[in-house]
């Protein structure tokens, strides 16, 4: 199947560029002829829809990958993303959520009636394997013993995903006892969280990789995974901990709670409480066994409900029942046989 590789949307809000290239959009969907557009993130997802619409493209959905606002954010900004949101599903004939929590917020907030929403949680592929020797390298270009622990915590470095307050805990715990943490992606705070880091005394015990390709290899050379984020749709990182067998660490956000099933296969803190965060990377860093037992647990949790191959036959099933619905709503012409009289 072809790639188109147009630039139409972009993130930063620009009125005269956006809307040249919500025309540009509507421009190329026609000329496409397409049966189905699916559109993702909040402003490609708002744009793109209404293209659509106005293209005359028959069947449109979205995914909600997350709401531009979180469980802790003012009433205004919620007020102001839900009547957005609100109009853009007037144009799409389903809205599909990563999470059930997601789903059921949108319609508690009026996003959309319970005929449009579906939930289809996130899935990823069957992690590759990863040698023990490949383990022990990485260990080794991290300065980590075999006695110490490492943390691990990957994505972006931005934003309400909570790294602050992961170095912040980390400086809270007693120099002696302080585990290494190793930090695997890049953004706009790198510069403020290293400061961060050096300012709280702990710049020797806190590893700026960068964006890295091998996560699943970090993953596995990790003691112990630390998500401290205060808002996600269905977590990306979350699962590729759950797959591989790793013991979490992570936030009482809502869709953190259904990925981990109330906290039994993680373990769950307040976002914000760099207090509370060191005090559960303490308790688990001094318990392996622990630490083992949640792996196990957050590894069957991902094999009976976040493996991509579920996702995909949820999607095909919803892409199958949408193409039915536009075929039986066709018109259909009779060609009569003439009678000679």
């Amino acid at each position: 199947m072809p790639v188109l590789d147009r630039s139409v949307v972009w993130r930063e809000i620009r009125p005269l560029r956006d809307l040249l290239g919500l025309i540009r959009l509507v421009w190329i969907l026609r000329r496409g002829r397409y049966s189905i557009v699916h559109t993702h993130t909040t402003k490609a997802g708002f744009v793109g829809r209404i293209a659509a619409w106005m293209a005359n493209v028959p069947i449109v959905l979205h995914t909600v990958h997350g709401f531009a606002f979180h469980e802790a954010s003012p009433p205004a900004k919620v007020n102001f993303y839900r009547w957005m949101e609100r109009f853009a599903a007037l144009f799409c004939r389903k809205i599909i959520t990563v999470s059930h929590f997601h789903r059921e917020w949108a319609e508690r907030l009026g996003i959309a009636d319970d005929s449009k929403l579906i939930a289809i949680p996130n899935g990823i592929p069957e992690p590759a394997i990863v040698t023990a020797q490949r383990i022990r390298e990485i260990r080794s270009a991290w300065n980590v013993g075999p006695a110490e622990v490492a943390i691990f915590t990957g994505g972006r470095l931005a934003p309400e995903k909570g790294i602050e307050d992961l170095v912040d805990a980390i400086a809270l715990l007693p120099e002696s006892s302080r585990p290494k943490l190793v930090l695997a992606g890049d953004g706009e705070l790198r510069p403020q969280l290293e400061a961060r880091a050096a300012s709280r005394g702990v710049r020797d015990r806190v590893m700026f990789l960068g964006f890295q390709k091998n996560v699943s290899e970090l993953l596995e050379a990790a003691d112990l995974v630390v998500l401290p984020t205060w808002r996600e749709g269905l977590s990306i990182s979350l699962l590729e901990a759950m797959a591989q067998s790793r013991p979490i660490i992570t936030t009482n956000i809502g869709p953190n709670l259904e990925a981990t099933d109330n906290g039994r296969v993680a373990s769950l803190v307040p976002p914000g409480r760099a207090d509370m965060l060191a005090k559960a990377i303490a308790e688990l860093a001094g318990d392996a066994k622990k630490r083992k037992d949640l792996g196990r647990a957050a590894r069957q949790r991902y094999l009976e409900n976040y493996t991509q191959s579920q996702m995909l036959d949820a999607y095909y099933g919803v892409y199958t029942q949408l193409l039915k619905e536009v075929i039986c709503a066709q018109p259909v012409l009779a060609v009569l046989p003439s009678h000679d009289r």
